[in-house]
């Protein structure tokens, strides 16, 4: 739901909001590793930053890790930094049962330079008057305040705790200095961000995912971030249980003393949103792995979930059950812009109807999901759109009309429903809704300006 155009601002998302999901899991035990290395090798100097090849050897093959560092930064605190990234290179080759290709690039910057990395991708990647269109959407659907500052929420949400990150587009791994070495959470974390590297270079899920976002309909984005996010949080899990009585305690007591002030301040939807992909990309993980082991992981890179139904229903995924064909319901506002073409999916639908209704409903209520197709139309200040939605069954489309109209009573400011043409008119407060149930299909329609509204309808032929 939450769908950012970029990739690499979901991915500072795991950095920040996995060691949300981590600060609820405590795990023990010990481990060795077999990792060393040797005395870095040749040092070269470049701008802001000195970049040091050192050879290091796994346990299943010799890498050289090139590193790049802030020029700021102790050439000592730097090997450090790196003979620790080169063991939890082999701890994560061994908690996700892959070796590493070639060994991934690491960026090591200090709080300055890190900052201001962070920063680059936001303006690179984030913007603003498309996510000021998506506050008006999301208002109109009932799901945040008139007004809401999502892009500044954005901001200090995907930059609340973020502890490091591997950019796709770079092929790099990217973590802030640890002069003190790193501690267990950020071991924790480290070995996340690692095993993402490791998996993009067997299944080049950074380009795939591209493609998703440039070509998908959105929830079949969604379904796949979760096989990615899934695959990580699954893997810091194991090597979080291989850490000693000590640094398990220790690695859980720094995730509950993070400050996510931001996070708990945000609405539910926003929060269980940015989670989705961690929980239940992770759940959905282990059934894989109870079905074939990691292996079965590994299809899911090649022949991966298409719907956010699959992710949230192992079962659905086996059988491949994808989603039905949805008669073609086009429409047009003359003058106004098209901001999006997309699919809510049943996570998306659980997220609307979550606002207004207690998780097990809104959860029953879009489980009969068969699949969906909206627009959001623009134009100045409003917005409008029309969603068309078919069911497994006919009582799924009905079950969704009732939800719907419990949130619409709840949640959107269109006041008492008339009963207009066989649906729900809505026309008496400053939104305009429609809502109706043909069979196993729902329409929905709503608008902050009545006029195109109507004519939505009117083209619905409702």
């Amino acid at each position: 739901m939450i769908r950012l155009s970029s990739k690499r601002l979901l991915f500072l998302a795991a950095a920040a909001f996995s060691l949300v999901v981590v600060g609820c899991t405590t795990g023990a035990g010990t481990t060795s590793t077999t990792a060393t290395q040797t005395t870095p090798g040749e040092t070269t100097t470049s701008g802001e930053t000195t970049t040091t090849t050192a050879p290091v050897e796994t346990t299943t093959t010799n890498l050289e890790v090139a590193v790049t560092a802030s020029d700021s930064l102790d050439p000592l605190v730097v090997e450090r930094i790196q003979r620790e990234l080169a063991e939890l290179m082999v701890e994560a080759e061994e908690v996700r049962g892959l070796p590493y290709l070639s060994a991934p690039r690491v960026v090591i910057l200090d709080e300055a330079e890190f900052s201001a990395r962070v920063a680059e991708i936001f303006a690179e990647d984030l913007d603003e008057d498309e996510v000021a269109i998506d506050s008006r959407y999301r208002a109109l659907l009932g799901m945040l305040p008139e007004g809401a500052d999502l892009y500044g929420l954005y901001i200090d949400l995907y930059t609340e705790g973020v502890t490091g990150f591997y950019d796709g587009d770079e092929g790099e791994l990217v973590v802030p200095a640890a002069p003190d070495g790193f501690t267990p959470l950020q071991r924790v974390t480290v070995v996340h961000e690692l095993v993402h590297a490791l998996t993009d270079q067997h299944f080049d899920f950074d380009e795939d995912y591209t493609t998703l976002i440039d070509e998908g309909n959105g929830d079949d984005r969604s379904a796949y971030l979760a096989v990615i996010e899934g695959d990580a949080q699954r893997a810091s899990f194991v090597y979080l249980e291989t850490l000693s009585p000590f640094d398990a305690i220790q690695a859980a007591t720094e995730a509950f003393a993070i400050d996510t002030t931001v996070f708990d301040s945000t609405p539910g939807w926003i929060q269980d949103d940015l989670l989705y992909p961690y929980r239940q990309g992770f759940i959905f993980t282990e059934a894989v792995i109870g079905a074939g082991g990691l292996a079965g992981v590994d299809e899911t890179y090649i022949d991966p979930p298409t719907t956010t139904e699959q992710v949230l229903d192992h079962r659905k995924y086996v059988v491949g059950e994808g989603p039905l064909d949805l008669p073609s319901a086009p429409t047009e506002l003359s003058g106004w812009d098209i901001h999006k073409e997309a699919s809510f999916g049943e996570w998306g639908l659980r997220l609307i109807l979550g606002e207004s209704l207690l998780p097990g409903e809104a959860t029953q209520a879009a489980a009969g999901w068969g699949n969906d197709r909206y627009t959001v139309y623009t134009r100045g200040d409003d917005v409008a759109i029309v969603l068309h939605y078919i069911g497994d069954a006919e009582r799924d489309a009905e079950e969704l009309a009732d939800a719907f109209i419990a949130h619409i009573g709840t949640s959107i400011n269109a006041g008492a429903p008339a009963e207009s043409g066989g649906g729900l008119l809505y026309d008496q407060g400053s939104d305009y809704v429609f809502l109706d149930r043909v069979d196993d299909q729902v329409f929905f329609i709503a608008s902050t300006d009545k006029g195109a509204g109507a004519d939505l309808r009117a083209q619905l032929g409702l």
